[in-house]
């Protein structure tokens, strides 16, 4: 029921992924009469297993030796045939057909293609939209036609003739396959003057990762022609592992190649001049290629940390050059890490009665601070809240367990609930709905996308069903249209090891494309008795680099600092908890300098390292539409709130927000530009006019 390094082919019973009864068993009988389907889904992913150990010395999909998990018999989400096979990020599903395939599970190259798929994700994991995606495709294409040598066709197993003309569904040799342009039925471009442009949406093919990847197919069926399949299947392997990242283009990968090939032949070789002859020849010219890598400014106001103690009782505030000058603050009770607003203005965290609180600081007065409700009738039903870095966005989570956020903008007003699922390598968007529920949330730099950390669970009649923790991002907010994001999900980790989980995911402070996370592995002692290994790790989640920071004792809810030269992170010393401190290299910051880490303060835990400056990134730079300010007095409000603006008050439509998106007031402001506030509750509030003229003002305000 819970293997560790196994080939491992399970049941669906034609349910679909996409739906609550989904449900996998185990493939059984009692007599060693195999079906066809189950030997075919088995004895390819050992073929595909084989090839990537044999060819590269790689063990498994991860590199570990972690499970290859094939779901057979698995339904489209009406019932019916399903006619697609796919990867999720753990498993590799196989649909029997409908009217386009025979059961997928038959073909070797589909096989290869999909857990190629892992591969890819756990090596330069290509972003699946655009360019990057179309590589990631391209890649699943070659080695699934290396996994099956036969020939350079894809899927002449499975597909039916009928449907595809040619008996294919591509063609690496020819990717136009037969047809004359996107209307036909398995047609790519071949060049680049053929690349079709698609919106980054699923209905767009998340902008035609299945249509573009024709591109670089030719290309390696062109080079693997010239130099021959061995030669060229270990520099495409090489530049995928070495040099390729989560945002390679095109261009990205001649020069990987070509810096694959004069490390394997050198320079002045034949292989160099033949891989930049196929990609000459599919029009992908060289240039400089990308950098993917952009740091942003250094926030230099003053730092501090906000931490709890053990029993997560109360608050501190702690100089971090000073810590026994710790300072209890009169707050409610953290369940919830506190989530800071860049600037260090403001942070949001869940009390231990569920409820979500914002505290207000003014640095200008010292430790100088108020805290109150997010929401005008406080609800005690939420799990975790965190800030955007510019203060403009927060995301929250029930104390259920659901697999769902909520966001709301304070800017627009917009809000969402967005219901978490793990997305697939299927063409037309097929999701599986397996994810239970997120736990920690952190908004990237841009304002745009979610980091969180989930508990999966692909349900069985056997066991706990297959559970794995993972990291993904969440697209929630476009900058570039002003609204809600699309909800698609990426993944960051995937294909863990048995046993173990991540979590706690936090960004560097400047570099938005590092994190820091802990890493906890469970296994049995010679004794029957379960132990647990706790790591802190960092990424470069662009280059796909993990390190190792530091074998901890417990869980460290790692943070970096606001010069990311340290990183804070919590530390069980004998049976007592306390926040402690481990240098990091300042030219890479995911590596450690040994014997560096120092004890920071006793009884302390979970802290939050940020700084009280104003700078620049991505989200702050936006430019667009955005409410004017309105001047309201006194702060804080007890009865009445003076409003000063350029219309007349007595024509404005007036609301009363709270900080989570309900309305609680709406009326007009009186001729004299005050605003009875004397029922609302304490806490923070939203003020938005609608002036004649239809323009928004909107200010912050806070009731006493």
């Amino acid at each position: 029921n819970e293997p560790i390094g196994v080939l491992w082919t399970i049941d669906a019973l034609n349910t679909s992924p996409s739906e609550q009864d989904f449900e996998v068993v185990h493939v059984t009988n009692t007599n060693n009469n195999w079906k066809s389907l189950e030997v075919s889904a088995h004895f390819n992913a050992g073929k595909a297993y084989e090839y990537f150990l044999q060819t590269y010395t790689r063990n498994s999909i991860n590199g570990s030796g972690g499970n290859v998990v094939s779901i057979i018999n698995v339904a489209d989400d009406n019932g019916a045939g399903l006619d697609n096979a796919f990867w999720n990020g753990s498993a590799m599903f196989y649909g029997n057909g409908n009217t386009a395939f025979k059961e997928l599970a038959r073909g070797l190259d589909v096989a290869g293609h999909e857990m190629s798929h892992g591969v890819i994700q756990n090596t330069a994991n290509l972003e699946y939209v655009g360019q990057s995606g179309a590589l990631n495709e391209s890649y699943a294409d070659v080695f699934g036609a290396l996994i099956d040598r036969d020939d350079w066709k894809m899927g002449e197993d499975v597909v039916k003739p009928g449907v595809f003309t040619t008996g294919a569904l591509r063609d690496l040799s020819n990717p136009n396959n037969g047809g004359s342009s996107l209307n036909d039925r398995g047609w790519q471009p071949k060049h680049m003057n053929e690349y079709v442009n698609l919106p980054n949406t699923p209905q767009g093919d998340n902008g035609g990762v299945h249509v573009n990847s024709g591109i670089p197919n030719r290309a390696f069926f062109l080079l693997a022609t010239n130099i021959g399949r061995e030669k060229a299947e270990q520099i495409y392997y090489k530049a995928l592992k070495d040099y390729l990242v989560k945002s390679s283009q095109f261009v990205d990968m001649r020069l990987a190649a070509e810096k694959a090939a004069k490390d394997l032949h050198g320079t002045s070789s034949a292989e160099l001049d033949a891989v930049r002859n196929a990609f000459n020849t599919v029009g992908i010219g060289g240039g400089t290629g990308g950098d993917y890598e952009d740091d942003i400014e250094v926030n230099t106001g003053d730092d501090f940390i906000l931490a709890t103690d053990e029993g997560e009782s109360d608050l501190y505030w702690v100089p971090p050059a000073n810590p026994d000058q710790f300072v209890k603050m009169e707050v409610p009770s953290p369940i919830s890490r506190p989530s800071f607003t860049d600037d260090g203005i403001s942070c949001v965290y869940v009390d231990n009665e569920n409820n979500m609180i914002l505290i207000n600081f003014d640095w200008s007065q010292g430790l100088d601070f108020g805290a109150f409700y997010l929401e005008e009738t406080p609800q005690a039903i939420w799990r975790n809240v965190v800030a955007s870095k510019d203060g403009t966005k927060v995301a929250y989570t029930t104390a259920n367990l659901s697999n769902e956020i909520f966001v709301f903008d304070l800017i627009s007003g917009a809000n969402e609930i967005f219901t978490l699922f793990n997305p697939t390598t299927a063409d037309g968007g097929l999701n599986t709905g397996d994810v239970l529920y997120p736990d920690f949330l952190e908004w990237d730099y841009s304002g745009e996308y979610i980091m969180y950390d989930a508990l999966n669970r692909i349900e069985s009649n056997f066991g706990d069903g297959i559970e794995y923790w993972d990291v993904s991002f969440l697209h929630a907010w476009d900058n570039a249209q002003e609204d809600i994001g699309s909800g698609q999900i990426g993944k960051l980790f995937t294909s863990l090891p048995e046993n173990v989980s991540i979590g706690n995911p936090s960004f560097a402070k400047n570099s938005p494309y590092i994190i820091v996370f802990d890493f906890v592995e469970a296994y049995y002692d010679n004794f029957g008795q379960v132990q647990t290994d706790y790591l802190i790790k960092a990424a470069n989640i662009e280059a796909g680099e993990v390190s190792d920071i530091f074998e901890n004792t417990t869980v460290g809810y790692p943070n970096y600092s606001p010069g990311d030269n340290k990183i804070l992170f919590t530390f069980d010393d004998n049976g007592s908890l306390l926040l402690a401190t481990i240098d990091v290299e300042a030219d890479n910051k995911i590596h450690p300098i040994p014997g560096s880490e120092v004890g920071l303060l006793s009884g302390g835990q979970k802290g939050v390292w940020f700084a009280t400056g104003d700078r620049e990134f991505t989200s702050t730079e936006e430019s667009g539409y955005h409410p004017l300010t309105l001047n309201v007095s006194p702060q804080p409000a007890s009865t009445w709130l003076k409003v000063e603006a350029e219309f007349e008050p007595g024509d404005a439509n007036a609301s009363i927000i709270d900080l989570t998106g309900r309305l609680i007031q709406s009326s007009r402001m009186t001729s004299d530009a005050k605003i009875d506030v004397t029922s609302l509750a304490s806490g923070a509030y939203l003020l938005r006019c609608i002036a004649p003229d239809g323009q928004l003002y909107q200010t912050k305000f806070v009731k006493q």
